[in-house]
């Protein structure tokens, strides 16, 4: 026998007395071999103590049976962002029953040289990409040079033919402000998001539509966009309650900001929800493991070579409504 290690797949074949390419389908466990031969096979391998080299199979097969996973530059780690690490839960759980493993790469930040998800691709060691948030156009288009599938999530790039699954942002934010302006509020605040990418502009644009669609004017000095930081959501709040004819209500973009508009509020000598609206928060539901879900869904289907329907697939969302929302006084 030989010693562990240096079998090497033709020496399962020949055990086994099939070829070489029915040893590799049969220990791969996905082509279509006769029962009796696959047991044939694996028992071989067993024996002769046989592990495949990660290269060497995915010369043999054409894959890697692994996804790259690309935390964008807007978040300090997937695992620390509360928003991600629900999406990913999503996403994980769709690669895991599809048999692929994650490689869950640094984040994303911008440098001269090649991040190691271009790499990656460009080496054939992953079989798709899947990039969260924010990163840089270059490397992106280098990332789809290379052939290699690639799909966005929570960030699209008109510019960019790269499929995306994103939320319903701007409906989202014209839901949560046409609700606020049925209970009577005419002056509504907004603390939106001072990013990079479409989330910010598509939430002021759900808010303005609202406005309009309500028949209310638009005050620009009611409006701010900022980073998604609850101190800094704090002293915006302040500003904004500070102003001669502050608002009766203030819509801000994420949970984590709104929690800085309450205790600006709060601060301000405002009780909530009966001076000022955005505990529990109203909020809008974004269904973050189906986003996940759906990205790796589509990745897959890429990977699998199946051609989407839509470049850009946007969820529905829904408005919550609890106690920090009160009618105007």
């Amino acid at each position: 026998m030989k010693r562990r290690g240096t079998s090497k797949l033709r020496d399962v074949a020949a055990a086994a007395g099939v070829s070489v390419p029915t040893a590799s389908q049969a220990l791969n466990g996905r082509a279509r071999i006769s029962s009796t031969t696959r047991t044939r096979v694996l028992e071989a391998a067993r024996r002769l103590r046989y592990t495949p080299h990660a290269a060497a199979r995915r010369l043999i097969l054409g894959r890697s049976d692994s996804v790259a996973i690309v935390p964008g530059s807007n978040m300090r780690g997937i695992f620390s962002d509360l928003f991600y690490r629900a999406v990913l839960s999503g996403v994980g759980g769709a690669f895991e029953e599809a048999g692929y493993r994650m490689l869950i790469t640094p984040t994303f930040r911008p440098a001269a040289e090649a991040p190691q998800f271009v790499k990656m691709a460009a080496a054939r060691e992953v079989d798709g990409i899947l990039i969260a948030g924010v990163v840089d156009r270059r490397w992106l288009a280098e990332a789809v040079e290379t052939g290699t599938p690639v799909i966005l999530l929570d960030n699209h790039l008109p510019d960019i033919p790269v499929p995306a699954v994103v939320n319903d942002n701007a409906g989202g934010a014209y839901r949560a402000t046409r609700f606020l302006a049925s209970l009577g509020h005419t002056r509504i605040g907004f603390i939106g998001a001072a990013v990079d990418y479409p989330f910010g502009p598509e939430t002021q644009a759900g808010y303005l539509r609202a406005l309009r669609d309500a028949g209310l004017r638009r005050d620009r000095g009611l409006e701010c966009s900022i980073p998604i930081d609850v101190e800094e959501a704090r002293r915006r709040t302040r500003t904004l309650l500070a102003l001669p004819q502050p608002p009766s209500a203030i819509f801000a973009v994420t949970d984590t900001m709104a929690m800085g508009v309450i205790t600006g509020a709060r601060q301000s000598g405002c009780a909530i929800p009966a001076d000022i609206t955005n505990p529990p928060l109203t909020t809008i539901r974004v269904r973050k493991e189906e986003m996940g879900r759906r990205a790796a869904e589509r990745l897959l289907d890429l990977i699998h070579g199946k051609k989407l329907e839509r470049a850009v697939e946007v969820l529905a969302n829904e408005l919550i409504v609890r106690g920090t929302t009160g009618g105007r006084r």
